[in-house]
């Protein structure tokens, strides 16, 4: 195939269509193994026994090994179930900075100094806190299969609200002091950033190879969980300052 300018485009070779393929596989293996609770050093050993027994065998992972997650749940591996403690002690906080954020964006926007809570703002927020405590239990149906499917499910929790929204707007439920809500809602963000940012019982789990060294520490993926944790307390100074200076 040529381009506009003379150019002659290659076909795609069936070489890098099975290395397309073979690198899908193995990133779909590992995604498996993690969401079954396999350690980072157990990943590591099982997917560099797999490339070497396709390296001998000459065939694709498909052909060798069937599909990623019938492969991955057929082994015997160690799991690491996370304990129901360290399971609440990452959602807890996680809700509680979410709701946190929601009373400081209605506090501040607010115009006559009191938030008035009405049925679909209410509906919103408890939307937001049941998908963030639902997160774990949901990672799998929003990774595996088509991406229709999580889509779809979203453009239904979407439009519900939308109707509530103009059905009920102007249900008013109760009505709370701007001030207060604002201060608390602030006070819940910076605690749950802080409790983020340094609890102690958090420890990386990277995929290890065998005979290969562990990788540095990369100061993108420090960042990275530094801006985590204090993501919606940025969010929602941000939000207030604009408020107050517009």
């Amino acid at each position: 195939m040529e381009t506009r300018d003379g150019r002659t485009i290659p076909k795609p070779t069936r070489a890098g269509r099975t290395d397309r393929a073979t690198k899908r596989w193995f990133d779909d293996f590992v995604v498996e193994l993690r969401l079954q609770d396999v350690p980072g050093d157990a990943i590591g050993d099982a997917v560099a026994s797999a490339r070497e027994f396709l390296a001998d065998s000459g065939g694709t992972p498909g052909e060798v090994f069937g599909p990623a997650r019938a492969y991955a749940a057929s082994l015997e591996l160690p799991r690491h179930k996370e304990p129901r403690s360290g399971m609440a002690a990452l959602l807890v906080p996680t809700c509680l900075g979410l709701l946190g954020f929601f009373a400081v964006a209605a506090a501040v926007s607010s115009t006559d100094g009191s938030v008035q809570v009405t049925l679909p703002g209410l509906l919103i927020v408890l939307t937001g806190l049941a998908l963030a405590a639902c997160a774990p239990l949901l990672l799998g149906f929003f990774i595996r299969g088509p991406l229709w499917r999580p889509a779809a499910a979203l453009m239904v929790v979407f439009t519900l609200q939308v109707l509530i929204g103009v059905l009920a707007r102007e249900v008013v439920l109760f009505t709370l002091p701007a001030l207060p809500t604002a201060l608390t809602g602030g006070l819940v963000l910076l605690s749950t950033s802080l409790w983020g940012q340094f609890r102690k019982d958090t420890a990386p789990d990277p995929i290890l190879e065998p005979m290969i060294a562990p990788p540095p520490s990369s100061f993108g993926l420090t960042l990275l969980g530094v801006l985590g944790n204090w993501m919606l307390f940025l969010a929602a100074a941000a939000m207030g300052a604009w408020f107050l200076l517009r």
